[in-house]
């Protein structure tokens, strides 16, 4: 494809420095993970970089022998401190600022120095050929498009990026979309929102469509839990396996699952360290253990992010015959979308993903824990609702027969100011 060969001409004729972070992460992936001395090499180079020139670490430089003892930084301890995390070696106006709303709605800044940036753009491109996308590939992304944000027209044409607004992505617009695809006789990506490819199967399933006739050689799935529904219906209807992304835009991406691996997660080893830690103190979990994501980004050297507390929980297991290779066998988001049983103890928020697809007449849900026992039901059915008891009955038998359920009916759930529907919120977590 020509948009392919210029891309890495143009990097080529730029010192080959994208074509050389995505030969380090192939080899990082394929035979660099035996003895972990590379890694180990990297991981040194930049605690050693933090502690001489970060002033957050350099000034207990001498407690900052290894990784574990560098103290669990959150987006609170950044935020107090900004520029106490920003390396002397740097000025900020040399810098790419990045600013994420959060799950929250807070603004969270970090910076990053440009081989980071280099390092985010390797890869975005070997996770995406791991799922069959390539440069060159018309891509369909689904996300909320800020029009203060964006780019001009001529730079998603010249990317070959199709943007789509979920926050406007009606009956209509799904319908544009796919007679676009399917009369444009040539390969496409799609890479967006859960919930927003969950309405386009939705949609898909009104319209008594059999399949999309369209080339598509790529179906990805970012920012939400891929629910079962979803996952088969976008097979049904694109050809195509989903996988789901796990990503943030103060690192970037961090796991992607692979096709026909089930619903495990590579982790990206190649550019950060991961660690699963307690819920209840800075310890390590056993392997297959659920607790905290924490991430020590091996590549930002503007802003170290080391021991970072993504506010995610998930368990992390052991490739069986490579034990360099990492996966998430779980990845549940946010601590504060987590769900508690009647009795105190974690109960998976998939079941929020599990079943859901069975309940036709829902358009939109959200389950909210008010206390140990008091969980509130919100729906959005436009043309009504009949099976509220079995609804119940089904919840209860996840979170306990003694818990107390209210269904309230609304109109809309809102989306967050991320593009993100929360279809968990747990107000007695706190």
């Amino acid at each position: 494809m020509l948009r392919n060969k210029l891309f890495w001409i143009q990097d080529f004729l730029k010192g080959s420095k994208i074509r050389n972070h995505l030969n380090q992460i192939k080899n990082h992936f394929s035979n660099g993970m035996n003895d972990g001395k590379i890694e180990s090499a990297i991981l040194d180079k930049l605690l050693t970089h933090a502690r001489e020139t970060v002033p957050f670490y350099n000034r207990n430089n001498k407690i900052y022998k290894e990784l574990l003892n560098f103290p669990v930084i959150n987006k609170t301890i950044i935020r107090k401190s900004l520029d106490d995390f920003i390396s002397y070696t740097y000025k900020k106006n040399d810098l790419f600022t990045v600013v994420t709303s959060g799950s929250t709605g807070t603004p969270f800044k970090t910076y990053q120095n440009k081989n980071k940036k280099l390092r985010n753009y390797a890869d975005t491109i070997y996770f995406a050929q791991l799922s069959g996308f390539d440069i060159g590939i018309r891509l369909m992304y689904l996300k909320i498009w800020a029009k203060e944000k964006m780019n001009s027209s001529l730079v998603y044409r010249m990317q070959n990026i199709v943007p789509i607004d979920v926050l406007h992505l009606d009956d209509y617009q799904i319908q544009r979309m796919i007679e676009r695809m399917e009369n444009k006789k040539i390969a496409y990506g799609m890479l967006g929102y859960s919930s927003a490819l969950e309405l386009i199967c939705q949609y898909l399933d009104r319209s008594s469509k059999e399949v999309v006739k369209a080339d598509i050689k790529s179906l990805i799935t970012m920012s939400e839990s891929l629910n079962e529904y979803t996952k088969t219906s976008l097979k049904k209807y694109f050809g195509v396996e989903p996988v789901s992304r796990y990503s943030n835009l103060e690192n970037g991406i961090i796991a992607q699952q692979l096709t026909g691996s089930g619903n495990k997660f590579l982790i990206n080893t190649a550019s950060y360290h991961i660690e699963v830690l307690k819920f209840d103190s800075d310890e390590q979990v056993m392997e297959g253990e659920i607790g905290r994501i924490v991430i020590t980004d091996l590549y930002n050297y503007a802003m170290p992010l080391i021991r970072y507390d993504t506010g995610d929980v998930g368990a992390i297991v052991s490739d069986q015959n490579n034990s360099g290779i990492k996966y998430f066998s779980k990845i549940e988001g946010r601590k504060l979308d987590l769900l508690f049983d009647t009795k105190g103890k974690i109960v998976s928020s998939y079941i929020m993903y599990k079943n859901m697809w069975q309940y036709t007449d829902i358009k939109q849900y959200q389950l909210i824990q008010e206390d140990i026992k008091d969980y509130r039901f919100k729906i959005n059915a436009e043309k009504g609702f009949n099976r509220e008891k079995q609804l119940v009955k089904e919840y209860k038998s996840y979170l306990g027969e003694d818990a107390n359920f209210v269904v309230e009916y609304v109109n809309e759930i809102p989306l967050l100011s991320s593009g993100k529907r929360r279809k968990v919120v747990n107000k007695y977590y706190v």
